[in-house]
């Protein structure tokens, strides 16, 4: 499209129906804005990650299986006390073959079973 300067000057930089030159091209950038923020907007939420999580060990473990075992005396006739109780002795299966999380798993259930909120046990730091 080579028109001569003074008919480019004269179109005052519109198009051939009227419009300005740059109508279209700024209606195309805001409809690809608004498709990519609608794309955004559709995906699934990631769960923000915890810092402070960290792998179970056997720490973890006897801690709350001591939890358990201290509070037990005072919740055996709670509702669901023979299924804490299995929850408890699966936990404690499981962490005797290192697989901690499911242990550590297994009694968080028991000590919900009764009734209690575990107690988040804090690692000391390691002494130098």
């Amino acid at each position: 499209m080579n028109l001569p300067l003074a008919k480019l000057r004269a179109g005052g930089g519109r198009s051939r129906r009227g419009r300005p030159a740059g109508g279209r091209l700024i209606a195309l950038l805001v409809l690809g804005v608004l498709a990519s923020g609608l794309a955004l907007a559709a995906a699934p939420a990631v769960p923000p990650v915890d810092p402070s999580a960290r792998p179970a060990t056997a720490a973890d473990c006897q801690s709350l299986l001591h939890q358990f075992d201290v509070a037990w005396a005072a919740h055996r006739d709670s509702p669901h006390a023979a299924e804490a109780r299995h929850s408890r002795d699966q936990g404690e299966a499981s962490c005797a073959q290192h697989h901690y999380a499911d242990g550590v798993h297994l009694v968080r259930r028991a000590l919900h079973d009764i009734g209690l909120k575990p107690v988040k046990i804090v690692a000391a730091p390691a002494a130098h």
